[in-house]
């Protein structure tokens, strides 16, 4: 099972309660959104310095803090009530936010 926490300074995904993978929002450069399985789940990719990438689900625990910090703390990011309704739509990926 995937977990996310997400703080106002920082952001990790836990697999079976180990980090896979972390970073600081500053050291975010692109957030996409997307959806995945035929559908099923709505994706964001947070794209970090580096090259690194984390892949955040919708059915994982801890994703409304992460999509909530990620707003908070990453400067002109769009507003889930504005990109969530165009994912789910078709528009896929979404570009959120992009340094």
């Amino acid at each position: 099972m995937e977990i996310l926490v997400a703080t106002s300074e920082d952001f990790a995904l836990l697999r079976d309660g180990r980090p896979v993978a972390s970073g600081a929002w500053d050291d975010v450069q692109q957030v996409r959104a997307y959806v995945a399985d035929a559908g099923a789940v709505t994706c964001v990719a947070l794209r970090l310095r580096g090259g690194r990438e984390l892949v955040a689900r919708d059915d994982a625990p801890g994703w409304d803090d992460l999509v909530d910090a990620a707003e908070s703390a990453l400067p002109g990011m769009r507003r889930r009530r504005d990109w969530w309704p165009a994912v789910q739509g078709g528009a896929s990926p979404l570009v959120l936010f992009d340094r």
